[in-house]
């Protein structure tokens, strides 16, 4: 699997669905840079195919469950096939990381019962706590423990869903980590992420 940082971006910063930004960071994918996972080929794959996949996201108070179609590439040299996965979304979730994010948000706030906003989101209570205990030991990662606990998660979420360059820190922490942002890190495998 390929990651592709900067879609998020755009659905933050230019407000177009979190759907059509993933698509256009497939259309747009630039891997001349980019080493094979498998032997270190720089810039040779060429497209493999698609498959789709689950997209779940959340605008204006709805939640919309949708497919989307990620591409697949080959490695010239070595016939290795990759998916491509913009950072809109989590590794191995239909979930989209926003949607995730808003979810705790929702949670941390404090202002309904976590029963309310399970059913306003469509998740089950269990769900919740499992984004909860990965997004704590996250924030434990990207900040590092001693700052991480003078810092509310509230904040923290807010302060990934408000930063201006939010796909540079969720390219941070793949790279510092091996695992993105809010994916269970036992369905951590060997990824890459185009310089």
């Amino acid at each position: 699997m390929i990651r592709l940082f900067a879609a998020l971006c755009k659905v933050l910063l230019t407000k177009i669905s979190e759907e059509d930004a993933f698509c256009k960071a497939i259309e747009e994918s630039n891997l001349f840079r980019t080493a094979c996972l498998k032997c270190g080929a720089i810039g040779k794959f060429s497209g493999y195919g698609s498959y789709d996949r689950g997209h779940v996201s959340y605008s204006d108070g709805v939640i919309l469950d949708s497919r989307v179609s990620s591409r697949r590439v080959k490695c010239l040299s070595c016939n290795t096939t990759h998916a491509l996965l913009p950072d809109t979304l989590v590794p191995y979730s239909p979930y989209t990381l926003r949607f995730k994010l808003l979810v705790l948000i929702a949670y941390f706030n404090r202002d309904t019962s976590v029963v309310s906003i399970c059913e306003h989101f469509g998740i089950a209570v269990s769900t919740l706590y499992e984004w909860k205990k990965i997004m704590i030991a996250h924030k434990d990662f990207m900040l590092g423990v001693l700052i991480s606990r003078k810092i509310p998660a509230l904040e923290f979420l807010h302060n990934i869903l408000g930063s201006i360059d939010t796909s540079g820190a969720l390219r941070s922490f793949f790279n510092k980590h091996g695992f993105s942002l809010m994916q269970d890190a036992s369905t951590s495998v060997t990824l890459s992420v185009p310089p």
